[in-house]
C-alpha cells in the first residue's frame, strides 16, 4: 500500500530530511514524498545579516527548491498551511487539503519577544528575508534623514542603533554594522564619531553558548571598533524613538534610538505554538527519543519545531546542525517504520559553532579548536561550501560552491579578494592547449611503456636507471612504502601505471572529463614527486586544466551536457500520485 510522507518547511531541517528520504525511498516505488513549503526558495537564514548589513544581495541567499529536487522522486509543492488535523491526518491550507501517512514537521521558529513591551511594534528582527530588507532599508533611511537633521537630539536618535541580544545572531549583525557605517558615513558626509552602535545582553557575558574565552575575544574586537557592549541588564521596553535598559537598583538606562534590532532568541513558528501538544519553554514539541510526538507515532518534529532530547537530560540546542541531523534521522526512522524495521534513537553529534564579524573577523570553536580572525573565518566559509555539497550532491554541488564563491569575492575584506583571486577567470582556449600537451606527454609515455612491455614483463620496475621507480632525493617514507608494497608486486602496479597513463593522456588530449584526468596528473605527478623520479613543471601544468578545460576544444562541451541530461534527468510520472496527496479543500 502505497506511504504518503510530507515533509512541511523547507528550512534546513527540512532540506536534510526530503535529501534523506529521496535517497533512501529512491527504489520504494510504494512510498511518495512532498515537501510542502510556503515559497519556492530555500533561504539560508544563519547568513540573514550579510543582507540586513548590504553585503549581499538577497537573492545570494536563496536556492530553488526545484533545482535540488528536479531529479529526485521528490514533489516540491508551494503552498501556506494554516491548520493540522492529526486525527484526519490532514493539512489544510486556504484552498488546498493535504494527506498524510507520516508527517514531520519542520516549520522553523519565530523570533521570541521575551514578554518585552513594544518589541513587536516598534524594534526590527531579523529571523527572514523580509526582515534582512527592512533592517537594510530602515539603516540608510536613517543615514539619509540624518544628513538634513540639525536638531541634535533626533539626529542622535536617527543615527544610534540598538541591537539588543548578543547571541550568535546578535554579534553577527554588529560586525556587518561596523563595515556598512564606515561605507554610509563616507557616503553622507557623516562624521563616524557621531554614530553610535550599542549591543545589549540581559546575561553576564556576549556569546554565552561558546568558550568564555573565544567570547572575550570577540568583545575585544567590538570594543575596539567602538562598539558600546551593555551586559547583565535586561530591556524592559522598545518605545518608537528608545529602548529602555533595566539596571536593578540603578534604576534605568534610556537609549534614544530609532532603531532596535531584536535578537533575543527564538520559539516555534505560529503554526507548531498553536498545535495543541505538549512543548517547553520555548513553544519546541516534545518528543521521545525517535523524534515522534507521542500521541500521534507517525508526526516527526524537526529543528526548531522539537525539543529533542540530549545530554544530562537536556533538549538539543536550536542550531542549523541540530536541524540537519534531526531532519535526517526522522527520514531514516519513517523509511525504518514502513519497512518493519527498527528505527534508530537521535544522537546529535555536534561539532561547535562559528561567528564571522564582519568579513575580516570571526572566532570558532569547534570540536575542541579554538580558532579567531581570518582561520576561523575562511572555516566558516568551508563548512558553509561543504553544506551546498551536502544539499546539491554531485549534480548541483560544485555549481552552488562556484556561485558562493564568487559571491564572496564581490565583497569587502582580506579573505573576499582571496576568494576574488581565486575566481579570476582564465581564457579556457589557451589553457585548451596546454591541457592538450600534456594528455599528448602522458599518452607518449603509457604507449612508450606498452611498447617496452610492462603489461607483461614483472622487471620493469626494478631494472634501468630510467625506469626505477624510487630515484636519488625520495622521501623518505614513501621510499619505504615503495619497497614494502609495490616493488612486491611489480607486475600488477607496472599494469596500474601504465594505463592510468594512457587513460590520462586520452582524457586530457580529448578534453574528456578533463576536470578528473586533470585530477589524476596531479595525483601521479604528486606520487612521481614523493619518489623522486617527478617533473615539477608536469605537476604545475596539471593545476590549470581543472578549470573545466574540456569545455574548449574538448569533448566535454558535448558530452557533459548530455550526462546531465540523462542521468539526471527528471523521473518519470513523478507527480502522478499527488492527487491522492491533495485534494481542494470543502
Amino acid at each position: 500500500m502505497r506511504k504518503h510522507v510530507i515533509i512541511l518547511g523547507a528550512g534546513y531541517g527540512g532540506i536534510s530530511a526530503a535529501k534523506k528520504m529521496a535517497k533512501l525511498a529512491k527504489k520504494e516505488e510504494d512510498i511518495e514524498v512532498t515537501l510542502l513549503n510556503k515559497g519556492k526558495k530555500h533561504h539560508l537564514i544563519t547568513e540573514l545579516h550579510e543582507v540586513a548589513g548590504n553585503r549581499i544581495e538577497p537573492e545570494d541567499l536563496e536556492i530553488s527548491l526545484n533545482r535540488l529536487f528536479e531529479s529526485t522522486k521528490v514533489n516540491v509543492i508551494w503552498d501556506e498551511i494554516t491548520e493540522i488535523n492529526f486525527d484526519d491526518k490532514k493539512l489544510y491550507s486556504t484552498e488546498q487539503e493535504y494527506s498524510y501517512d507520516y508527517l514531520i514537521l519542520g516549520t522553523g521558529s519565530q523570533p521570541n519577544d521575551c514578554g518585552v513591551k513594544g518589541v513587536n511594534e516598534n524594534a526590527f528582527t531579523l529571523w527572514s528575508m523580509d526582515d534582512a530588507i527592512k533592517i537594510n532599508n530602515q539603516v540608510e533611511e536613517m543615514f539619509h534623514k540624518a544628513q538634513f537633521e540639525t536638531d541634535p537630539e533626533k539626529r542622535r536618535e536617527l543615527l544610534s542603533f540598538v541591537v539588543a541580544g548578543a547571541g550568535f545572531t546578535g554579534v553577527e549583525m554588529v560586525g556587518e554594522l561596523i563595515q556598512w557605517f564606515d561605507e554610509l558615513s563616507k557616503q553622507y558626509e557623516i562624521p563616524r564619531n557621531d554614530i553610535n552602535l550599542y549591543l545589549v545582553e540581559g546575561l553576564e557575558r556576549i556569546l554565552p553558548n561558546i568558550e568564555e574565552d573565544m567570547a572575550k575575544k570577540a568583545e575585544k574586537y567590538l570594543k575596539k571598533k567602538k562598539v558600546e557592549i551593555i551586559t547583565g541588564h535586561f530591556a524592559q521596553e522598545v518605545k518608537e524613538n528608545a529602548i529602555i535598559i533595566g539596571k536593578g537598583e540603578q534604576g534605568t538606562e534610556t537609549i534614544p534610538t530609532k532603531t532596535v534590532i531584536w535578537t533575543c532568541g527564538v520559539k516555534s513558528a505560529p503554526l507548531v505554538e498553536d498545535l495543541d501538544l505538549e512543548k517547553d519553554k520555548s513553544e519546541r514539541l516534545i518528543v521521545n527519543e525517535y523524534l515522534q510526538i507521542p500521541k500521534h507515532k507517525e508526526v516527526y518534529a524537526i529543528g526548531d519545531n522539537s525539543a529533542a532530547p540530549w545530554v544530562d537530560e537536556k533538549t538539543l540546542p536550536a542550531l542549523v546542525e541540530t536541524a540537519m541531523q534531526t531532519g535526517e534521522c526522522a527520514a531514516k526512522n519513517i523509511v525504518a517504520d514502513i519497512k518493519g524495521q527498527e528505527k534508530e534513537k537521535i544522537n546529535a553529534k555536534l561539532h561547535g559553532v562559528m561567528v564571522s564579524i564582519g568579513s575580516d573577523y570571526a572566532v570558532a570553536d569547534v570540536t575542541g579548536l579554538s580558532l579567531k580572525g581570518r582561520p576561523a573565518l575562511l572555516l566558516k566559509h568551508f563548512v558553509n561550501m561543504f553544506y551546498f555539497f551536502e544539499i546539491g550532491g554531485i549534480k548541483e554541488g560544485f555549481s552552488l560552491v562556484n556561485e558562493y564563491i564568487h559571491e564572496q569575492a564581490s565583497k569587502k575584506g582580506i579573505v573576499p579578494q582571496l576568494f576574488d583571486q581565486a575566481t579570476m577567470k582564465s581564457h579556457t582556449f589557451f589553457i585548451a592547449i596546454l591541457r592538450i600537451f600534456l594528455g599528448y606527454q602522458w599518452l607518449m609515455s603509457g604507449i612508450h611503456k606498452v611498447q617496452e612491455g610492462w603489461l607483461q614483463d614483472p622487471y620493469h620496475l626494478v631494472a634501468g636507471a630510467t625506469a626505477a621507480p624510487i630515484g636519488p632525493n625520495a622521501v623518505g617514507w614513501y621510499e619505504a612504502f615503495m619497497e614494502a608494497v609495490v616493488l612486491q608486486y611489480p607486475l600488477f602496479f607496472q599494469i596500474v601505471v601504465t594505463l592510468t597513463e594512457i587513460a590520462i593522456g586520452l582524457s586530457l588530449f580529448l578534453g574528456l572529463f578533463s576536470v578528473l584526468g586533470a585530477m589524476a596528473s596531479i595525483f601521479m605527478n604528486i606520487n612521481f614527486m614523493l619518489s623522486g623520479t617527478g617533473n615539477m613543471w608536469y605537476l604545475m601544468a596539471s593545476f590549470p586544466c581543472l578549470a573545466s578545460s574540456g569545455q574548449s576544444l574538448g569533448l566535454d562541451y558535448y558530452v557533459l551536457p548530455l550526462i546531465k541530461k540523462f542521468i539526471w534527468r527528471k523521473p518519470k510520472n513523478k507527480a502522478e500520485h499527488l492527487k491522492d496527496v491533495v485534494q481542494k479543500r470543502k
